[in-house]
């Protein structure tokens, strides 16, 4: 096989506890690269239309790319590809650790998971022995415990698990990787539950093959010497990505009592600075990563103390902290540590938690809904009551709520709506668009619904002396680059912290498989790779209207903060939207043109369109 790939996919059948062995096909990897590209490759292909993805016939993946595992700087980086069972659309979630590296060494590019096994069971796989065992003893148990469990057992393999969420298959549970890190969104962990599957061990002692070995150490030195000199690569280390709170906050925009307003006015409790003065103890990384971005915390004073955790992260704070009203840095950790534990994504939780709150200062939701829970804003424990109720689906409510914003408020009805912030059923993350408006754009075109990482213009948009962040103008055109490229990032697959060029990324792969990358055709696969999951997710029912952004963006404005009476202008966005499908060669329905497709060489999905 052609170096920086293992040339070899495992497939599980959980049903029949069958594996088989398949060769990764050369074309097709150099046509979508890997992780990202080669998973919807995969799953566009063998996937039945419509499947309900939480059925048995539903496909789960952990990918890798032919920089995983090598001696470039984050290359620890792996992907879950699933059917979303939250948006019933394509869903790739990345995650960090050492588990995907552990898939290489095991001899495995990709592992597909199929079929549903009868009882729960737990995978060992250790290179390529595969072995089902019995989880009815871990079943139930919280994600520490069982990645614990299983260390002890096995000693000290790479893991990746769920918590009592995806068992109860609440539709935004997240699989914990190496019980640290997490494939958070979308819900993979509830079409893990729905295969019986508790848990995977991972042990492998192979090496990773490189086309030419020596010069592609040269240029990993080279790159990590680039990211050494990085001015900004001291700051994420110092705060991680908590850093953006201060700033986005004090430009307007954070998320606050569910997206009502966009400055929170107890920020300064919950930031970066308060957070390393208060809870964190260290920082930590994932493989082979200078960047360290990990803060490592223990909670030390008040109701809560002697929790330890990783984290919270930027878009916890955000969407778990001032979204819910929270204003302790502590309390944050806490509902942090309980979401980790249950299994679940804390951005889709907090704005579930948000809306509930806000349906019930409203008269949506009444005291019997809630049962003995006493919910408001800033009501830490209450709302730690409620994230149980959700993770074990307890309730009438809780049931619903476990279903994400989306199809809660279908279920509730109409005059809930208007509070469900979310896009194509993913709720949306921590940047409100009213402060910056090519988020907006982003979040409706993203391949898997409300999400920041497919292209995150907020950095550019605050600093950049030409762009104007309460504008449309030039939008259209930075969503669409900046999507091209990150589907050829995540398909390396590296890390979005890692302050890496195209250049060094082509030069890389080349080095790595032999392939003849250019920084254009680099970025074409990029554009095949984000227009074929367009196709899957028509095929698979998207409508053109779903990109869209809630109907609060543009009827009401914030009352404070810089951002102050800000809103979205419903035509300025539909022409970025036409615009952004024109610069896309889609038809006005956002459907991909013959034309492109045949550009592309994606000619063997015409049929879709």
């Amino acid at each position: 096989m052609i170096g920086g790939y293992t040339g070899k996919i495992l497939d599980i059948d959980l049903k029949s506890k069958v594996k088989k062995i398949t060769k990764l096909d050369k074309d097709s990897a150099e046509q979508f690269i890997g992780a990202k590209g080669l998973g919807a490759k995969l799953l566009i292909d063998m996937l039945p239309e419509k499947t309900d993805p939480l059925s048995e016939e539903n496909i789960l993946m952990f990918t890798t790319g032919p920089l995983t595992g090598t001696t470039v700087q984050t290359s620890g980086r792996g992907t879950v590809i699933t059917k979303s069972p939250q948006t019933g659309i394509f869903l790739d979630s990345h995650f960090g650790g050492m588990f995907a590296v552990e898939i290489k060494k095991a001899g495995w590019d990709i592992i597909i998971l199929k079929g549903k096994s009868k009882n729960p069971v737990y995978i060992n796989i250790n290179n390529e022995k595969v072995e089902y065992k019995d989880a009815s003893n871990i079943w139930g148990k919280e994600c520490t415990y069982v990645h614990n469990w299983l260390q002890k057992k096995y000693g000290e393999v790479k893991t990746a698990v769920i918590g009592p969420a995806g068992e109860n298959l609440v539709k935004f549970s997240a699989i914990t990787i190496d019980g640290l890190r997490h494939a958070g969104r979308g819900g993979s962990g509830a079409v893990m539950g729905s295969k019986n599957l508790k848990a995977i061990t991972l042990f492998g002692n192979n090496k990773i093959s490189l086309f030419n070995p020596k010069e592609f150490n040269q240029k990993s030195k080279e790159v990590f010497k680039k990211i050494q000199e990085n001015d900004f690569v001291p700051i994420r280390r110092k705060f991680g990505t908590p850093y953006w709170v201060n700033i986005v906050n004090n430009e307007g925009f954070l998320p606050t009592r569910n997206y009502q307003e966009g400055f929170f006015e107890e920020g300064n409790k919950i930031n970066a600075e308060t957070m390393q003065k208060s809870i964190v103890d260290s920082s930590g990384a994932c493989y082979n990563c200078i960047i360290a971005c990990w803060n490592k915390s223990s909670i030390k004073k008040g109701l809560f103390k002697a929790l330890s955790l990783v984290g919270p992260e930027y878009e916890t704070i955000a969407l778990m902290g001032s979204n819910l009203g929270i204003k302790s840095i502590e309390e944050v950790a806490y509902l942090n540590e309980r979401c980790n534990e249950l299994g679940m994504d804390t951005i889709s939780l907090g704005g579930v938690l948000g809306f509930a709150i806000e349906l019930y200062k409203n008269n949506i939701l009444s005291k019997d809904d809630l049962r003995e829970i006493e919910l408001d804003w800033g009501k830490t424990k209450e709302i730690a009551k409620l994230i149980d109720v959700i993770a074990y689906r307890r309730t009438k409510l809780g049931n619903i709520l476990a279903e994400g914003v989306k199809i809660a408020s279908d279920l509730i009805g109409v005059r809930s709506k208007e509070y469900a912030f979310h896009v194509k059923g993913l709720e949306i993350p921590g940047y409100d668009p009213r402060g910056s408006f090519g988020m907006g754009l982003a979040y409706a075109t993203s391949d898997r619904g409300g999400c920041h990482q497919r292209a995150w213009t907020v950095k550019a948009e605050l600093n950049d002396p030409e762009l104007d962040r309460f504008s449309f103008e030039k939008k259209a055109e930075i969503v669409k680059e900046v999507q091209d490229e990150r589907a050829s990032f995540f398909s390396l697959v590296l890390c979005d912290f890692a302050p890496i060029s195209e250049e060094d990324c082509v030069d890389l792969l080349n080095l790595a498989t032999g392939f003849n990358y250019t920084v254009e055709s680099y970025l074409k696969t990029g554009e095949r790779i984000w227009n074929l999951i367009r196709l899957f997710n028509l095929r698979e029912g998207l409508k053109s209207n779903e990109d869209k952004l809630p109907i609060r963006f543009f009827k009401r404005s914030f009352s404070r903060g810089p951002a102050k009476g800000k809103v979205l202008s419903e035509d300025e966005f539909k022409n970025c939207l036409n615009k952004y499908y024109d610069i896309r060669k889609w038809n006005i329905k956002g459907i991909p043109t013959k034309k492109k497709i045949n550009e592309l060489d994606l000619n063997k999905y015409l049929k879709i369109i």
